[in-house]
């Protein structure tokens, strides 16, 4: 799943916003759209625009029939026109001047301690979040748009845990944790209900493993059959959770998200 981060600035207020988001990112008035801009500005369409992707690359696609609706490179976009945005290009809609920003860096994997069979994995992303909740056997991992939208009714009673970003730091918080479950970050007790993380860092709490990898960077799956844990592609020295020595023939690349 490709990503992309978004920064939008109300010229009107100086307001901005960045976040980041999963392709394809929907544009427009429209309270569906995962970017809503001035819903009182019927100049605004419903959907506006769309980014998404095309070949491996990023592409707008203008979707408003007004013209001068949507400016790219000082022009107004044709109905239905679509053209290739790089990193750094920006685009402006009425009062709105959105620039494409750097896409995510790190993925997030939930593998079941048992097996150790992957779950799920999810992009990190800059103004997103990433929410897990449930019991100490059953949870459920599910991307956040903002932070301000999380269902608190959803999470009451459960096991909730959080991976968000701080500013520019990625960050993990156990919101609540009624069955006082122990939580361990690279195999050591973590006694702070939030903390920051790094690429390659490991979380465990109950039948639960979550490992921050950097995404599409190749690295070595330790061969121990009760770890297989991810650990740096040039380390070439024992896992760094158990020890086990490292070998070459083992280099595989996750996280193609």
């Amino acid at each position: 799943m490709p990503t992309v981060a978004i920064a939008v600035v109300n010229e009107r207020n100086s307001e901005e916003m960045r976040q980041g988001y999963v392709l394809p990112v929907r544009i427009g008035r429209g309270a569906a759209c995962n970017i809503q801009l001035d819903p009182e500005n019927r100049a605004i369409s419903r959907l506006h625009v769309e980014i998404l992707e095309e070949n491996g690359r990023i592409v707008l696609l203008n979707r408003a029939l007004n013209q001068n609706a949507t400016m790219f490179h000082g022009r107004s976009l044709a109905a239905n026109e679509k053209v290739a945005l790089e990193i750094g290009d920006s685009f402006r809609i009425f009062d709105y001047e959105l620039k494409v920003l750097a896409p995510s860096t790190l993925g997030l994997l939930h593998v079941d301690k048992g097996s150790l069979r992957p779950r799920a994995e999810h992009p990190l992303v800059p103004g997103g979040a990433i929410l897990a909740y449930g019991d100490a056997h059953h949870l459920t991992v599910e991307p956040v748009a903002r932070l301000d939208r999380i269902d608190t009714q959803k999470i009451a009673g459960r096991l909730a845990l959080l991976f968000y970003f701080d500013g520019d730091q990625p960050t993990f918080a156990v919101l609540s944790n009624p069955e006082g479950l122990q939580v361990f970050l690279d195999r050591g007790l973590v006694q702070q209900d939030a903390l920051y993380i790094q690429a390659l860092d490991t979380i465990e709490i109950g039948d639960h493993r979550f490992e921050i990898h950097p995404v599409g960077e190749p690295a070595i799956v330790c061969e121990n059959p009760s770890c297989q844990v991810l650990n740096h592609y040039d380390r070439g020295e024992n896992c760094r959770l158990c020890g086990t020595r490292l070998f070459g023939a083992t280099r595989i690349v996750r996280g193609k998200i």
